[in-house]
């Protein structure tokens, strides 16, 4: 898992923490990392450039001549690459610049002097790519930097996932264990949950192996080149580009966790079921290759094909492409054993499937769909006009007990109860401390011994919770972690959890 430390920011505030540092302790505490840097940044005058005008060049017929715009002046280049066309945005490097100990000069061509050259993919970030590099993002003004504009040398944290941590294979989830380190806050992004609503295709569950499906349904999007972005992102991510559609579900699947699919929609006959393969089918799926399922592999399909390998990969079929209008999106849980047992016997491995099988967050599901659809909406357009949440058996979070005897024994330390309910809160997983058995039983001891007695007793039952055995009397207590009145004749033990460690303060 690569985790960009500028998209780690969005989540946690980690401007001010050295990513050695960072890397250090989480090898300490949390998980195996090391620290790569993005792309090349020994690069020197590379800008992005706009194509005026190209033609041939009238004596080396493999040639273009392209008058490019970039920003405060207009320049000349000659390329052999015959795919650049006018208005494509290109980066080049000027005379003067470098890439690497590859110095560029002004160079004659029969005639034509070139004031520079073009850069595909691979000089810079290291994406094999065919030719030049073209995009046409409007926000990307002519004569940025190209090396502040792609982030080059930025720090990568790579982890190395242990099966029982599927919980850090996202930026979300690093960010939990750097706000549980550091006690910082998370920023996570807060949008508005859409409820169910609308009528149109029909889903149906059909088999365990599928907890939660939840489809969106957008219409009229235009589907295109993403903007560059969130193509630098999925760079960074480790991660290819394919559209603006399908890589919004990607850039969902490394930032928040959830594997998403989008379908087009126009291509599905019928009902969308969530069920067992029959055995037999043959499937064509998006990797190109074609793949004979065996009962029970648990599949997506309509009423006449297979759409995907539920959690693994999706089908040619209904892949979404330029032409596709309208899109089903969909976010799903599935039983990670069915997934990996599929996956591994048709030797299919990806990003989805890795995430699957090591559990995703069913309860994040709306939240991750709901960015998703957000960004599509804004990059690609479209009009949300259905939403179905089939939910059979909705998550309960299981309580868990720790007495604080066990947790000093697990943890190896005497961290105060505050201080790890507070990270283990940071880390996501709702905490309290409450005053039951042995908290209780220490600071009864400690009362006991700051006021000489002998001892204490916990009644059965009552309106006290304990008596101090003091000489021959008894002395009723009331311990609490707020304020209150002591009992007749008896004493009000006051308790507080802080940073600083356990205060207790005794009222007559």
């Amino acid at each position: 898992m690569r985790v960009p430390y500028s998209i780690l920011d969005r989540y946690v505030d980690v401007s001010d923490i050295d990513p050695r540092e960072l890397v250090e302790k989480l090898n300490t505490h949390s998980v195996e990392a090391t620290l790569d840097y993005f792309g090349n940044p020994d690069v020197e005058k590379v800008v992005v450039g706009k194509i005026l005008k190209t033609e041939g060049h009238p004596s080396l017929k493999k040639l273009l001549v392209c008058e490019v715009d970039i920003g405060d002046q207009k320049v000349v280049v000659c390329t052999n690459d015959k795919t650049v066309r006018e208005g494509d945005k290109v980066f080049l490097v000027l005379p003067g610049g470098r890439i690497g100990d590859f110095h560029i000069a002004e160079r004659d061509f029969k005639g034509i002097t070139s004031q520079g050259m073009f850069l595909g993919l691979e000089e810079l970030v290291g994406v094999p790519s065919e030719g030049v590099f073209k995009f046409r993002d409007p926000q990307v003004e002519l004569g940025t930097d190209v090396k502040t504009l792609l982030g080059l040398g930025e720090p990568i944290i790579e982890l190395d996932i242990t099966p029982n941590r599927g919980d850090l294979l996202s930026v979300k989830g690093l960010a939990r264990e750097v706000s549980a380190l550091y006690g910082r806050p998370l920023k996570g992004e807060k949008i508005d949950i859409t409820k169910p609503f609308g009528e149109g295709i029909e889903i149906e569950i059909l088999d365990e192996g599928c907890d939660r499906y939840r489809g969106a349904v957008i219409r009229n999007v235009k589907v295109g080149e993403s903007p560059l972005w969130l193509q630098v992102a999925l760079w960074k991510f480790g991660e290819a580009v394919i559209n603006n559609v399908v890589d919004i579900t990607n850039y969902l699947l490394f930032t928040e966790g959830n594997p998403m699919h989008a379908f087009d929609l126009d291509k599905i006959e019928g009902r969308v079921r969530v069920k067992p393969a029959e055995g037999g089918e043959r499937f064509l799926a998006l990797n190109g290759k074609e793949y004979t399922l065996e009962r029970g592999d648990l599949v997506i399909a309509d009423d006449k094909k297979v759409l995907a390998l539920a959690g693994i990969i999706g089908g040619s079929e209904s892949a979404v492409s330029e032409g596709t209008k309208n899109i089903l999106l969909e976010t799903a849980h599935f039983d990670p054993f069915r997934v990996r047992k599929t996956a591994k016997r048709l030797d299919i491995r990806t990003e989805s499937s890795y995430r699957f099988e090591r559990n995703v967050d069913i309860e994040n599901i709306p939240h991750a769909q709901g960015m998703a659809i957000r960004l599509i909406q804004r990059l690609a357009g479209g009009e949300l006009t259905q939403v179905r949440d089939i939910y059979p058996k909705p998550y309960t979070p299981r309580v868990v007990n720790l007495s604080y005897t066990k947790y000093r024994r697990y943890t190896g330390s005497n961290i105060d109860p505050s201080e790890g309910a507070e990270i283990l809160n940071r880390l996501g997983i709702p905490t309290e401390v409450r005053l039951e058995g042995d908290l209780k039983r220490a600071i009864l001891e400690v009362v006991s011994q700051q006021l000489g007695c002998e001892g204490y007793r916990i009644p059965s039952g009552g309106e006290v919770d304990a008596y101090l055995l003091c000489g021959e009397g008894e002395i009723p207590v009331l311990v609490r972690e707020e304020s209150g009145e002591p009992p007749k004749g008896g004493k009000l033990i006051i308790y507080r959890l802080t940073p600083e460690g356990l205060e207790i303060e005794v009222k007559p």
